[in-house]
């Protein structure tokens, strides 16, 4: 057998095995690239430009007064993207987390919602923590294989990279196409996989922190980082001083930037530390240079110096993956060639399907129902997750945990339903049906719930970032219908032609 052979079968079923998990990332990350005017979009208080009234001392306060002995308390001011406040604490006990998003005009918190965090955190951990991380990793290591396997296997790829038969007989097609978006996407998909494995390298590989911080990674970056900390002495703290002036101090000090995190550690105590981070998104590495300062004083304590070269090396691989320079046009693109990865992996398993179902074999059934399950659940529980963000009232308790729920569940209807009619033939028109109905019915309910964020409205104010969401829904919904249609007519069957057989058609 030849190398070309080998990694023919290495390609197929290493590609194959872990392609619905990579579809999920893949489509969780792409979307994720908006993820902050998503967060928008599903904040009905934040659909109107406004100006934030609150001082950052006002938000400290206002922390503090619900968690007087935190260990910490964090604070986002607004920025371009985000308009708003995000702030909370890590409780005395260091338990989870609590943040809130304030309203701008009020001050109060705003009605929760997993906002487009949801779709990050999907991306990453599928939302299931270290577990899911672990997994995350396995098929990004899978993908790659794939991928370097793939090119070894394809030696036409300039040509095919102009080849398109889209009336060509069923497997053929779908070969061109899974070439067309695997050619079109390489680098990027190479970039991606490679680059998502550095982020969690420490995770993935903890023996050096294991061996010189006992593992404990927090420690270790916190030493890369350059960044400063001092113990507490157990005293009381006397009156601090104003984070609105050290904010403008601190900003003074590196040239009139925008501010990034802010955070106080052990607010009650004598000892207590303020840092205040930059934000600059100009570049791929974005230098958090951070000033520590007494709270009580507000004397300088230490100034972050620039990044060493290791740690600057990461940063860069990390920030390339995310996606968080370069503005709308980079998260544009970044959005255009995670959607052709999936359509790459969807093309890929029905190259599979189409060749089984030509020669009978096992499996076909469970891949029938394993594409209707993911492909088409995940894109409908999508769309569910959006119409519970606008139908649940925005006063339920734990209504960030209902939208989830609402998200699951759609997603286990269509999964049962696709697993039920796998051999019908026609989960896939179906599915593209529901999409376009609830693509194109879902700026409609936008603008019946929250006329102030309606398309029509965005419009009129050059709100493309609110417009750009309800834009994106009614071209898909009527790409989806344009699909559904044509899979609804008669398929005509086609002569067969002799032709040459490619390697990674053996498999």
């Amino acid at each position: 057998m030849s190398l070309r052979q080998s990694m023919a079968g290495l390609h197929t079923w290493g590609g194959l095995l872990p392609s619905w998990l990579l579809f999920v990332i893949f489509f969780a990350g792409s979307i994720a690239c908006f993820d902050k005017e998503l967060e928008r979009w599903m904040r009905p208080a934040l659909h109107e430009p406004s100006s934030h009234g609150m001082t950052v001392d006002q938000v400290r306060d206002a922390m503090l007064a619900k968690a007087p002995d935190a260990h910490a308390i964090w604070i986002r001011p607004p920025s371009e993207r985000e308009p708003f406040y995000w702030a909370g604490y890590e409780p005395a006990d260091e338990s989870a987390f609590v943040r809130f998003a304030l309203d701008p005009v009020t001050g109060e918190p705003m009605p929760e919602t997993v906002g487009g965090l949801f779709f990050f955190t999907l991306h990453y951990d599928l939302n299931a923590g270290m577990v899911g991380m672990y997994i995350v990793a396995i098929a990004a290591m899978l993908m790659l294989v794939a991928l370097i396997s793939g090119i070894i296997i394809h030696r036409r790829i300039f040509k095919d990279f102009f080849t398109l038969r889209p009336d060509a007989n069923g497997q053929r097609a779908w070969l061109d196409a899974h070439n067309l978006f695997g050619v079109v996407g390489l680098p990027f998909h190479l970039l991606i996989a490679y680059t998502g494995l550095a982020i969690f390298v420490v995770f993935y590989m903890p023996a050096g922190i294991q061996r010189a911080y006992d593992g404990d990674a927090e420690e270790f970056f916190h030493d890369v980082m350059g960044a400063y900390s001092r113990e507490d002495v157990k005293q009381p703290a006397p009156p601090p001083m104003s984070l609105d002036r050290l904010v403008a101090d601190a900003q003074r000090r590196w040239g009139g930037k925008e501010t990034g995190w802010i955070s106080v550690h052990h607010p009650a105590d004598a000892a207590a530390v303020v840092d205040i981070r930059r934000y600059d998104r100009s570049g791929i590495v974005d230098f958090q240079w951070t000033f520590s300062y007494d709270a009580a004083t507000g004397e300088l304590l230490h100034e972050q110096k620039p990044y060493s070269p290791g740690y600057q090396s990461y940063a860069w691989l990390t920030n390339l993956h995310m996606a968080q320079f370069g503005g709308q046009i980079v998260r544009a693109l970044y959005l255009l060639l995670g959607l052709m990865g999936c359509a790459m992996l969807v093309a890929g398993l029905q190259v599979w399907l189409r060749k089984r179902e030509a020669r009978g074999g096992y499996g076909i059934g469970l891949v029938r129902a394993l594409n209707g399950a993911v492909v088409g659940g995940l894109p409908v529980a999508s769309l569910g997750l959006l119409y519970g963000n606008r139908l649940l009232p925005a006063g339920i308790a734990e209504r960030a945990s209902a939208e989830t729920w609402v998200f699951v569940g759609v997603w286990l209807l269509v999964a049962g339903w696709a697993v039920l009619r796998r051999n019908s033939g026609k989960v896939a028109r179906d599915v593209l049906v529901v999409v376009a109905v609830l693509a194109l019915g879902l700026p409609l309910l936008n603008a019946l719930l929250t006329p102030q964020g309606s398309l029509l409205a965005t419009l009129a104010r050059g709100d493309w970032d609110m417009a750009g969401i309800d834009l994106v829904l009614l071209a898909s919904g009527v790409l989806c219908g344009l699909f559904a249609w044509r899979r609804s007519q008669p398929q005509v069957a086609k002569a067969p032609r002799v032709r040459r057989r490619l390697a990674e058609e053996n498999a």
